[in-house]
């Protein structure tokens, strides 16, 4: 794409060269990307550009574009650079502050709902926000917390909050392993999380999207991928009610050893499956009597 002003670029033409480009330079779905681009810096939305493939773009518009493409192309993720995503129907801001929302975040949010409807709902580790103001959108009528020990994570959050108008959802800076601010927070009826789990190891072996753009805090727990989980169970008791359930979202291949460990500390517990029928979601009940 050069920058000679004489040259027509139309829409149709960027998307040809835009899908070669990012395919050379291992971008996955080329030609989606390039067109997310487009529609982005035309403030179309993609379906339009199928409308306007004649349209050609200004040299004001061409060069917006130049330096979107430029990013894609080190890897740096497509939602960072347009700074939303999609997640439940709903847009999110996003920036390099919080962990990009994936489709088995939906799940977890979608199976939570489907079984419990608690009065009050933690939401751990909330990041851009997308798991508590969903709840908090969805079940009106449920008081959701939302923490998190990243004050810029907190103020997108906020901002997501505010644009999709969640009222029902306060958030607060809370380190899940500091005692005195988890005691503060009082009980609930739900705890959702999307915590670290990721064993510091495979961190390398992640995609550069993952491994070099997004917060390593929100990836890994630096140790086992555990540490998160075995922290529930310690606050188990002061943080739930009776008949409370929790729903974490787990790793690939932790459903096993989780499931063991939640057992062994008194829970009931079941693991949900995704898409492909991997489980990736851990649903454990709480019974005060036993624990």
């Amino acid at each position: 794409m050069t920058s000679v002003q004489t040259e027509i670029w139309t829409i149709l033409r960027l998307i040809t060269w835009g899908a070669d480009y990012f395919k050379k330079k291992g971008v996955d779905s080329p030609r989606l990307t390039m067109e997310l681009l487009l529609a982005h810096v035309l403030k179309l939305r993609r379906f339009d550009l199928y409308m306007q493939f004649d349209r050609p773009l200004s040299e004001a518009e061409l060069e917006r574009l130049r330096a979107l493409v430029k990013r894609r192309a080190t890897h740096e993720p497509l939602q960072y650079i347009i700074g939303e995503t999609q997640f439940y129907r709903r847009t999110f801001k996003v920036n390099p502050s919080v962990l990009i929302p994936r489709p088995e975040t939906e799940i977890l949010v979608q199976e939570s709902l489907r079984r419990v409807h608690g009065i009050r709902c933690l939401d751990a580790g909330t990041g851009s926000g997308c798991i508590g103001i969903t709840i908090a959108l969805e079940r009106p009528d449920t008081e959701v917390i939302a923490i998190d020990s990243s004050e810029e994570a907190l103020e997108l959050a906020r901002s997501n909050a505010d644009e999709l108008g969640a009222r029902n959802i306060t958030f607060r800076h809370a380190d899940l392993f500091d005692d005195d601010a988890m005691r503060a927070l009082g009980s609930f009826d739900v705890v959702v999380s999307n915590p670290p789990y990721i064993p510091p190891e495979e961190i390398a072996t992640l995609e550069p999207e993952v491994r070099d753009h997004e917060p390593r805090m929100a990836l890994t727990d630096e140790n086992d991928g555990f540490d998160f989980y075995r922290r529930f169970i310690e606050l188990a008791p002061r943080l739930l009610r009776e008949g409370s359930s929790m729903f974490f979202e787990i790793g690939f291949g932790q459903a096993e050893r989780l499931g063991a460990m939640y057992r062994s500390a008194g829970f009931d517990v079941d693991l949900l499956t995704d898409l492909e029928k991997v489980q990736r979601i851990l649903w454990a009940r709480f019974d005060k009597r036993i624990l």
